[in-house]
């Protein structure tokens, strides 16, 4: 049973041995290397509907790897096969709810997602890159937000200036209490049936190397959730994001957009193969957790 689907668009999982071993014979690899350019970071509803339709469409595997967390857009068209109410639980260092202008970009598909008639509430677990701070709060998803659709659980306490209420202070208690905060979420999720995604960025450095700033969010933490979440739901569907691909791109405005994103030093950096092992090692966890063996 292939249960396990690999969109490989930038070759960053395929390059994991021990997990391709390990679960060889239930991945399937979809071959998109040739769409790795045009995808990485933001992608034409044109190229979407293209991609969407030749390698998305059809498919509900239960765990899906999409590399680089530059793909992350794609998580939409994989929960999009689901049809009946869900909860999507999204541990993220970004809230990637930014409104458009690109409809499908890895900063912005949270706001897509919140819109899709079966997606009941999104519970956004581990923030803390800064994009819900303060006057930063105003350029998300305001009004899913104040409807409850997305809850916004930041690792670490933030003060976020939300219109119409001023200054208020969001935080998650997962820090201070495990349990509590483990409570906190499941207490969130309004459906009987779970889709988790992973973004290895919100992780901390010992964890995960990604190519993206990292949060301090131990791995062991999100493994416990959901076991939590298996515990008293459905988990119909899950994937990951944050393997390590150098970000490289054809066109000049993506270069412009990724250095102005990324932290300063992110096209310069070359990871040691015992930092890339870090994210094989976090795969095959998350799957182990996922399938109730953590």
């Amino acid at each position: 049973m292939r249960d396990i689907c690999v969109f490989d668009f930038d070759g960053s999982v395929a390059a994991q041995p021990a997990l391709m071993q390990q679960y060889g014979k239930r991945i399937e690899v979809v071959d998109l290397h040739k769409h790795q350019h045009a995808a990485r970071l933001w992608t034409s509803p044109s190229r979407y509907e293209h991609i969407r339709k030749q390698a998305f469409t059809g498919r509900r595997p239960f765990f899906s790897l999409l590399g680089s967390g530059d793909y992350h857009h794609f998580s939409l068209a994989l929960i999009n096969e689901h049809r009946d109410p869900l909860t999507v639980v999204l541990f993220d260092n970004h809230p990637d709810w930014i409104k458009p202008p690109h409809q499908y970009h890895c900063g912005t598909w949270v706001y897509q997602l919140a819109r899709l008639p079966q997606v009941e509430r999104i519970v956004i677990v581990g923030l803390e890159s800064g994009d819900i701070n303060g006057k930063q709060f105003a350029a998300g998803d305001v009004e899913s937000h104040a409807s409850g659709k997305i809850v916004l659980l930041p690792f670490r306490a933030v003060e976020a200036m939300i219109p119409g209420k001023g200054n208020v202070s969001l935080s998650c208690k997962l820090q201070e209490d495990l349990s509590s905060g483990i409570a906190e979420i499941l207490a969130a999720i309004s459906t009987e049936q779970v889709y988790v995604s992973v973004d290895k960025d919100c992780l901390r450095s010992e964890d995960a190397c990604t190519n993206w700033e990292q949060g301090t969010l131990p791995l062991n933490v999100v493994l416990k959730c959901i076991e939590a979440i298996r515990g008293k739901h459905r988990v119909i569907g899950a994937d990951t994001v944050g393997d390590y691909s150098k970000p490289r791109f054809l066109s000049p405005l993506k270069w412009i957009g990724s250095l102005l994103d990324r932290p300063a030093n992110a096209l310069r950096f070359n990871p040691t193969s015992q930092a890339l092992q870090l994210n094989e090692s976090a795969n095959i966890q998350l799957l182990r957790a996922l399938d109730g063996n953590a």
